[in-house]
């Protein structure tokens, strides 16, 4: 009841939320949130088909993922600055969406497993390790992304 209250306030504090003042303010930042997500699930594509073995084959994994780690990491920083900023928007509405659950909680689970699984795949030892367990890791990095892509998909059609 609390959260809910509060929640339903977020709109309203113009200060802290443009939003809520500036119709061009939420197209702005929906377009760096997609551009972010992007640039986030771009460059863990590209690493997760490295470990497939169809891209980049030449490229040691260990190498190709320390080059594309300020990438996700950019991505990310954008993520976590612009979601926040599109729920303040309107949060009463969004907790309601089973699409916007469900994307946050793939969401953390596909970030838990990147930076645990997907970190140890690419990892300077794992170059040495059988390949057999990297490619499912990938496998499943990539449904993961992919998932949380179409439940984002799914919250705009609602």
């Amino acid at each position: 009841m609390f959260l809910a209250t509060i929640m339903q306030g977020i709109p309203e504090a113009a200060p802290l939320n443009p939003i809520a003042r500036w119709t061009w303010v939420y197209p702005v930042v929906e377009s760096l949130h997609i551009c972010g997500f992007t640039l986030l699930v771009g460059t863990i594509a590209i690493l997760d088909l490295r470990l497939l073995g169809v891209y980049l084959k030449r490229q040691p994994v260990s190498q190709l993922a320390k080059d594309l780690s300020p990438w996700i990491w950019a991505g990310l920083i954008i993520q976590l600055i612009t979601g926040p900023y599109l729920f303040s928007s309107d949060p009463g509405e969004y907790v309601q969406i089973s699409a916007f659950r469900v994307k946050m909680a793939l969401f953390l689970v596909a970030l838990v497993y990147q930076f645990t699984v997907i970190r140890k795949a690419t990892a300077p030892a794992g170059e040495s390790a059988p390949l057999g367990w990297r490619k499912p890791a990938a496998l499943v990095s990539l449904g993961l992304w992919i998932s949380v892509l179409l439940a984002g998909l799914w919250i705009g059609n609602l």
